[in-house]
């Protein structure tokens, strides 16, 4: 069976994550899987997309995103007659969109992934692409049911979404030396997040009950791991608040993710939106407890309140509630953070992911065959 998994974006988000990993553990199954990302022509840009496929030794080839809608789709097109893929896998909704129209030219079956609450979305524009996706696509993928049942307020054939949760690379529990590069002490509270820094990830909220939780624990630490529009705004919040600078750090990107996470005590995810969040999975596979917002597939992750504690989205007063409990009295966050660790690793592997999409592909191709006779 050979796979094309199409992608439109190069950022570092959950998405483009789950891609590689995912087109990773096909390949491990025997798929034969090849990616297609976008090119980058101005040697400005970042493609850290491409090094990850060759260290993972996925094969990938590039296209050009650049100009009108037409000559993206002519461009997708030509990717897929030149790889002659029995099927194609797209993720995210252009790409989605695009590749779904390609694949009714080219006469391949194609199914593609949603990764986020496609209510946000829910522009004229963006309803036309859902809707010619749901007719063209075999089946829309979601990554959580919280993302399907968002899919379904605009999916023309809700008979075609199904559910398959994110997987996960393990991290392992080691010594880390983020502590020391900062100069953060090892009896430190540490509280971390990991992520783009944009508003609808709302580390906003984050700071701003940090200010308060600082001011009664100066031994709390808070750190920001990744980067994006939202940065000097949020920079400037920590200096409204009066918070040291050397309390709040923006570490930017890091490509050592295992050895920062195994720094933490505290993992919080201050989302107003998420689908099946990477790198809450990640946390939790350490064991580390995790606060979180409950919107999207975070319930779900954490089976309600069995494996974290949930907190309103948007509330500083929840999410004070909750850090204040855990700096008062750790052990029934530690006790979550254990249980988490033992779930993860039971449910969240990319094998398991994997193997689910496999049934799938070998369901459209089987369906494709039976409509040959």
């Amino acid at each position: 069976m050979k796979v094309l998994k199409i992608i439109h974006t190069l950022g570092h988000g959950g998405a483009e994550n789950a891609f590689r990993w995912l087109a990773w553990g096909l390949k491990r199954e025997g798929v034969e899987v090849i990616a297609a990302i976008p090119g980058v022509s101005d040697p400005r840009m970042e493609n850290w997309l491409a090094p990850a496929l060759e260290e993972l030794a996925v094969p990938y080839v590039t296209f050009d995103k650049t100009g009108s809608p037409g000559r993206l789709l002519k461009n997708i097109t030509v990717v897929i007659n030149k790889v002659r893929p029995d099927i194609v896998h797209s993720h995210l909704l252009d790409s989605n969109f695009y590749s779904a129209l390609a694949c009714r030219i080219s006469s391949v079956p194609h199914i593609c992934t949603e990764h986020g609450d496609v209510s946000l979305k829910q522009t004229a524009v963006s309803k036309i692409k859902y809707g010619m996706i749901s007719l063209c696509s075999g089946l829309v993928i979601c990554v959580s049911e919280a993302v399907r049942e968002s899919a379904a307020r605009v999916c023309l054939n809700k008979s075609k979404l199904k559910t398959i949760y994110n997987g996960i690379h393990f991290l392992e529990k080691t010594c880390s030396s983020f502590r020391a590069e900062f100069n953060i002490p090892d009896d430190a509270v540490l509280i971390g997040n990991v992520g783009n820094l944009y508003p609808v990830k709302g580390q906003k909220y984050l700071i701003r009950t940090f200010a308060e939780i600082y001011s009664s624990f100066p031994q709390a630490f808070l750190v920001l791991v990744g980067r994006g529009g939202e940065e000097n705004n949020l920079r400037q919040l920590v200096r409204a608040l009066n918070i040291p600078r050397d309390r709040v750090l923006f570490t930017g990107f890091r490509n050592d993710i295992e050895n920062v996470l195994n720094a933490f005590d505290l993992y919080v995810q201050p989302s107003l939106s998420e689908g099946h969040p990477l790198a809450v999975l990640e946390a939790m596979s350490l064991g580390i407890p995790v606060i979180a917002s409950a919107v999207g597939g975070i319930p779900e992750l954490f089976e309600r309140e069995r494996y974290g504690t949930l907190v309103a989205p948007g509330s500083c007063d929840a999410l004070h509630a909750a850090l204040l409990a855990y700096v008062r009295h750790p052990p029934p966050f530690h006790e979550k953070g254990a249980s988490a660790r033992d779930h993860v690793k039971e449910t969240f592997s990319i094998g398991q992911m994997a193997g689910r999409y496999i049934g799938l592909y070998e369901q459209i191709l089987a369906d494709k065959r039976q409509k040959g006779r």
